[in-house]
């Protein structure tokens, strides 16, 4: 049976191109390490020796884990890490990793909040019991206190401290919590705890048995969908400019091919001419429409001056006849407009509230225009009312009988 994790399926739900690249077509390419990713690695090498040392009795000062880390820096770096800003040195990110540990330590020590039971720990999540949907993944500390009480510790070393809403959302914790649940009988309370180290904070939740059981349901659909799918399209988002199949993805493939070429080839390029055709085409469109809006305007103004001339309310054409209707008409304040909240404790005091629908106006113009308001409603909301000049010419094709009385007999 496939195994599937938590980054496998993040993957998928992000970018199902991306994931047919990495995980059906297994594409190989060339990625990087960050600065980034370097310096999260470092810090976790170091907590993690911090908490191995002392399941077995020894306490480090903090100068010896900086030391360590130090250490570990020079001995793992090398000059291909990618250092993704222009702004910041290797040492700028060997110093912000000494603070993430320097605040960690003053915060916990002698950390003796909780018995570590397991520190990068293995496990796999059997989400069904049967074996069919099977999840792995790595837990960065595994910890236990008095009372059945389980913490699953995670540490971050982003520069982005998420919203509340993402934690509650995020699901990599929880899946590694159902495992606990089922490797650990006398798990009474599972606390999800993740570490911000780069502001020195700790966000902690909890959640109950019904909302691991539609986890579980929500994985297992997930992964049937994976297994299920045909098509993996592409998603474009902002996580495209660190994805490392950029250059075959069908997205940017074109852009990579052109960035390549001389600006003779580039001019040439068929994509390019068929673009540029296609865009040159529709503003040719838009600036016919709007020149076509432009004469729509003045010839219906042309008719409803006729009409006023000729004291007309319909004038006929060979096909078709222009109603016009010139007048004007009252309205009420629309939203927004601070006189409405007035209009609407009338409508309330005369008891036409409800027919209105919360201040209709279109219900309740057509209600003073029909009379169907007593006289002394209407009175008094007449004075919200506001006139306003009213042209418009509405046309329809002539039925076959007026076509034919129109029309002149041939001599």
């Amino acid at each position: 049976m496939p195994l599937y994790s938590y980054s496998k399926l993040n993957c998928y739900l992000q970018c199902p191109r991306r994931y047919r690249f990495a995980y059906i077509d297994r594409i190989k390419t060339e990625i990087k390490e960050t600065i980034e990713s370097f310096t999260g690695n470092i810090v976790h090498e170091t907590l993690r020796k911090l908490y191995k040392d002392l399941m077995y009795e020894k306490m480090n000062t903090l100068e010896e884990l900086l030391e360590y880390l130090r250490n570990q820096w020079r001995r793992k770096w090398n000059d291909k890490i990618l250092i993704t800003s222009e702004d910041y040195t290797p040492d700028n990110y060997l110093k912000m990793a000494e603070r993430f540990v320097r605040d960690y330590y003053k915060r916990y020590y002698p950390f003796n909040q909780s018995r570590t039971i397991a520190l990068e720990e293995r496990i796999i999540v059997d989400l069904d019991g049967t074996g069919r949907y099977k999840i792995l993944g790595y837990i960065d500390r595994l910890a236990y206190r008095d009372g059945g009480i389980y913490e699953i510790h995670d540490y971050k070393t982003n520069m982005t401290l998420p919203i509340n809403k993402y934690i509650e959302q995020d699901i990599q914790l929880p899946i590694y919590a159902i495992g606990v649940k089922d490797r650990y009988p006398d798990a009474k309370d599972i606390r999800l705890i993740w570490h911000f180290l780069a502001f020195d904070r700790e966000i902690e939740i909890r959640k109950d048995e019904e909302e691991f059981e539609e986890l579980r349901q929500y994985l297992i659909s997930l992964i049937r969908r994976i297994e299920h799918a045909d098509e993996f399209p592409a998603k474009p988002s902002v996580l495209c400019d660190w994805c490392e199949y950029k250059q075959i993805c069908g997205e940017y493939k074109h852009r990579y091919k052109l960035e390549t070429r001389t600006l003779d080839d580039y001019l040439s390029d068929k994509g390019v001419q068929l673009v540029d055709r296609y865009a040159e085409l529709l503003e040719k469109r838009e600036k016919l429409l709007e020149e076509i809006d432009r004469e729509i305007e003045k010839t219906k103004k042309e008719i409803i001056d006729f009409a006023k001339r000729e004291g007309l309310d319909t004038v006929y054409g060979t096909k078709a006849k222009a109603k016009v209707i010139v007048g004007k008409r009252h309205v009420f304040p629309s939203k927004g407009d601070g006189r409405r909240e007035e209009l609407k404790e009338v409508l309330k005091k005369h008891g036409i509230w409800e027919q209105v629908s919360d201040i209709d106006i279109y219900k309740l113009s057509r209600l003073m225009r029909d009379g169907a308001l007593p006289i002394e409603v209407e009175m008094e909301i007449r004075k919200f009312q506001e006139e306003e000049k009213v042209e418009r010419v509405y046309l329809n094709r002539l039925r076959e009988d007026e076509k034919r009385s129109l029309s002149p007999e041939e001599e």
